[in-house]
């Protein structure tokens, strides 16, 4: 009886979470300093939507006019958010589409959703009491080594984040992947109307 409780609970649940990023250094990478300010700019000033449900999510930048055209889809590219990630909590797997010539692929990434580390440390972040995990990255066309840092809350049970990242047992509310963090403004929970498709 508690499961199917639980599972309802869960499956009911829906949202939209609104994120705003920011831009920092790496340690050890050294980076051309006009093009690090230029991609600074653009990446301060991009916001994005979560919208989700128990079964699924789909996370989106949202449209702005940028400082520079060109710097501004390099930062769409730095922050994985040139295109919409889909998430199925139930294949625990993030996908979204890419265009090769003239066909549409759905492309999974589930290293996005998969080995994480959980961690006793807290903060607060927008009211939601959150615990902190880390997962080790290698980037496949430099090989730079780094951490990426998840925020997520128990209290908030979908296995959902920004970029494709999620897996955790609690939304994401902060991620920190390399020269990027994405931190939540506003969450609404059970929005009337429901959660647009």
């Amino acid at each position: 009886m508690l499961a199917i409780l639980v599972n309802q609970c869960f499956y009911s649940q829906e949202g939209v979470v609104e994120y705003h990023t920011v831009y920092y250094d790496m340690p050890n990478v050294e980076k051309d300093k006009d093009f690090k300010r230029k991609t600074a700019l653009e990446i301060n000033d991009m916001k994005y939507t979560l919208r989700f449900n128990g079964r699924q999510s789909y996370f989106e930048e949202l449209p702005r006019v940028p400082h520079d055209e060109f710097m501004g889809k390099v930062a769409s590219i730095v922050a994985y958010s040139d295109r919409p990630w889909h998430q199925d909590a139930k294949k625990n797997s993030p996908f979204r589409n890419k265009k090769i010539k003239d066909s549409i692929y759905i492309v999974t990434h589930n290293d996005r959703m998969e080995g994480w580390t959980l961690h006793n440390e807290t903060k607060d972040i927008d009211g939601y009491t959150c615990y902190k995990a880390t997962k080790h990255h290698v980037q496949y066309y430099t090989e730079i080594e780094f951490t990426i840092d998840g925020w997520y809350t128990p209290e908030i049970p979908v296995p959902y984040g920004p970029a494709g990242y999620g897996g955790l047992p609690g939304l994401i509310l902060q991620l920190e992947r390399s020269h990027v963090i994405f931190v939540a403004d506003k969450v609404t929970l059970n929005p009337k109307g429901g959660i647009k498709p």
